[in-house]
C-alpha cells in the first residue's frame, strides 16, 4: 500500500472576519423581524367575518365548558328540546353571577364526565350544533371557537356611568358670633382754628442789642420788619445756627469800634446762611466780623436797598457779596479766605444806573472758581449811567481778571491808585456801547498793574509778559505803571516794551516808569 503522501505545504486561508457593531446587529434584527411580519400578513390575511367578529365585543365568562343563551322573550321560532332519555347531572354549586346584560345564563361545573348534549336556539348568525341520533344518546360538547353574537332584538345592555368620587369631607370653619350692633361713633368736632406759630422772629420796633446780653444767639430766621430797626452796640457777639438767616426789611446798624468789633459768628457747623437786604432796606456795618455764614453761596446781600460796609472783616465764609439795585458802598474791609462756588468775590449789578464805591479795601486769597474775578461791576440798561469811585484797592487775582466791567451803557468816575496783581488779567472792559467823546469819560490812573499770568503765545511765555488790560471798545489808560519802567509790551505799537500787554484798543502811552506810591503792594 502506497503510503498517502502529504498535502503540499499550503498557506492556510485566512477567511474575512465579520465583525458587526451591537447597533449594527440590533438594526439586522429589527429588519428581519419586520420582513417576517410583513410575509406572515401576505401569507394569512384576516378574512371579513374575522375581522368583524374581532371588531364585536364579546362577553366572557371564565372556566364555564358551555354556554346557554336564551332570550328573554322569544315565541318563535321553538327550541329544539333534549332527548328524553338525556338526564342532566345536578349541581349544588352556586352560579356565576349574572353579566350587565340581563341574560339568563346557565353556568355548569366543569366535570370529567362526558358532556350532555346541549340545544341551542337556532340563529341566523351562529352555526347550529349537531346532535347524534345514534350511539350512546350523548352529544358532544359545543364547540367554543366561536362567541355567541346577541340577537338583534335585544334590548341594549345598559350604559354603566362612573361612580362619581364622593367629595372629601370638609371641616366645619368655626365663625365667631358678630357682636352686637352698635351705634356709629359720633364724628368728631374740628376744634376751634389757633393762630399757627410764626416760623420767624420779627423785630417790630427799633431794638437794641447791648453787650449785657451778648452773645445772642437767633433761635430761628429773623426778620427786621420794614418801620423798624435793630441797632448792634460795639463789643455784640451774635451766634447764628446752621441753616439760620438775619433778613432786613427796615434797617441793621451794627456799629463796633475797632477794639470792641461787632461779630456774626455760626454758633456751630455747619454754615449758617447770611444777612439779606430787602427792597427798600438799609445795612449800615461798621468794624464788623463776619465769620461762618454763606450756606448758599452768599453772605451778603442788597436787593434794590442799600448797603454800606466799613472797616471790616469777611473771612472764612462759603459766599460772595452780592449787591443789585440803589447804591453799595466798601471801604477799608477785608475779603479774604471764603470759598466761592459761583461769581466773584464782590458781585455788583446796577438796572437802573447807580454808584458804587470802592476805597481802600483787600480783595484777595480766596477759593473761587475758573475765571471768576474778584470785583465785577455791571450795568445792564443801555440809558442809564454807572458811577464809579474805585481807589486805593489791592485786587489780588487767582485764574481771573483782577476787576472786570460789564456795561450795556455808560461809565462815568474813576478808577485811580489801584493795585491790580495777579492772575489772567488786570482790567477787562466788556461793552457793545462804544464811549462817546465829549461826555465825561471813566478815568484810569495811576494803578500799578502787574504780574500777571502769560498767555500761551512763545513772546509772551519767553519774556514773561502777561495781559495788564483788555477791552472791547477804545479807552484811555494813560499814566499808568505796567510792571516795568520800558512800558507795556505791544507788538505793533512798542515792542520794546517789558511790562504787561495792554489790548489792541487800550491808549496807554505815555506811561508811568515807576509804580505809583498810592498804590497799594501785596
Amino acid at each position: 500500500m502506497d503510503p498517502v503522501e502529504p498535502p503540499p505545504n499550503k498557506s492556510p486561508v485566512r477567511m474575512p472576519i465579520l465583525r458587526i457593531s451591537r447597533d449594527t446587529a440590533i438594526l439586522l434584527a429589527s429588519l428581519i423581524f419586520l420582513a417576517c411580519a410583513i410575509l406572515l400578513a401576505v401569507l394569512f390575511p384576516p378574512s371579513g367575518s374575522e375581522l368583524a367578529r374581532a371588531l364585536t365585543p364579546v362577553a366572557t365568562i371564565a372556566q364555564a365548558t358551555a354556554i346557554v343563551v336564551e332570550p328573554a322573550q322569544l315565541v318563535s321560532p321553538v327550541p329544539t328540546l333534549l332527548p328524553t332519555d338525556v338526564v342532566l347531572p345536578s349541581t349544588d354549586q352556586q352560579p356565576y353571577p349574572p353579566p350587565a346584560a340581563t341574560l339568563p345564563v346557565t353556568a355548569f361545573s366543569p366535570t370529567p364526565e362526558p358532556t350532555p348534549a346541549i340545544a341551542f336556539s337556532p340563529t341566523p348568525e351562529l352555526p347550529i350544533p349537531t346532535v347524534a341520533s345514534e350511539g350512546a344518546g350523548i352529544a358532544p360538547t359545543a364547540p367554543l371557537a366561536q362567541a355567541p353574537t346577541l340577537e338583534p332584538t335585544l334590548p341594549p345592555p345598559p350604559v354603566v356611568q362612573p361612580t362619581p368620587e364622593p367629595p372629601a369631607p370638609t371641616q366645619p370653619v368655626e365663625t365667631q358670633p358678630l357682636p352686637p350692633t352698635q351705634p356709629p361713633a359720633p364724628r368728631p368736632t374740628r376744634p376751634p382754628p389757633t393762630a399757627t406759630p410764626v416760623p420767624i422772629d420779627i423785630i417790630r420796633t427799633t431794638t437794641y442789642w447791648t453787650p449785657a446780653q451778648s452773645p445772642i444767639t437767633l433761635r430761628r430766621d429773623t426778620l427786621v420788619a420794614s418801620g423798624a430797626g435793630l441797632i448792634i452796640e460795639p463789643g455784640v457777639e451774635v451766634r447764628i445756627p446752621p441753616g439760620i438767616a438775619l433778613y432786613v426789611d427796615g434797617r441793621l446798624y451794627a456799629l463796633g469800634q475797632a477794639d470792641r468789633p461787632v461779630r456774626f459768628t455760626g454758633a456751630s457747623l455747619p454754615r449758617w446762611e447770611g444777612i439779606f437786604g430787602r427792597p427798600g432796606s438799609d445795612i449800615v456795618l461798621e468794624h464788623v466780623e463776619v465769620r461762618g455764614g454763606g450756606a448758599g453761596g452768599t453772605v451778603l446781600a442788597s436787593d434794590r436797598g442799600g448797603l454800606t460796609i466799613r472797616s471790616s472783616r469777611i473771612v472764612d465764609n462759603g459766599g460772595h457779596v452780592r449787591v443789585a439795585g440803589r447804591g453799595f458802598e466798601l471801604r477799608d474791609s477785608e475779603i479774604t479766605g471764603n470759598d466761592l462756588p459761583y461769581g466773584a468775590a464782590v458781585e455788583i449789578v446796577y438796572e437802573n444806573g447807580g454808584t458804587a464805591t470802592l476805597i481802600g479795601n483787600r480783595i484777595g486769597g480766596n477759593r473761587m472758581a475758573f475765571g471768576s474775578p474778584n470785583v465785577r461791576i455791571t450795568n445792564l440798561s443801555p440809558n442809564d449811567t454807572v458811577i464809579l469811585d474805585v481807589q486805593r484797592n489791592l485786587l489780588v487775582g487767582q485764574d481771573g481778571p483782577n476787576l472786570t466791567l460789564e456795561t450795556n451803557g455808560l461809565l462815568q468816575g474813576s478808577i485811580v491808585c489801584n493795585g491790580l496783581i495777579g492772575g489772567s488779567n488786570g482790567l477787562s472792559l466788556l461793552s457793545t456801547l462804544p464811549q462817546a467823546p465829549g461826555l465825561p469819560q471813566l478815568t484810569i490812573r495811576d494803578n500799578a498793574i502787574e504780574k500777571h499770568t502769560p498767555p500761551i503765545i512763545p513772546i509772551y511765555l519767553q519774556r514773561g509778559i502777561g495781559r495788564g488790560a483788555t477791552s472791547d471798545v477804545a479807552i484811555d489808560m494813560r499814566g499808568n505803571w505796567w510792571g516795568a519802567a520800558e512800558g507795556p509790551y505791544e507788538p505793533d505799537r512798542h515792542a520794546d516794551g517789558r511790562g504787561d500787554a495792554p489790548g489792541d484798543l487800550v491808549e496807554f502811552d505815555p506811561w508811568l516808569t515807576e509804580r505809583p506810591p498810592c498804590a497799594p503792594a501785596q
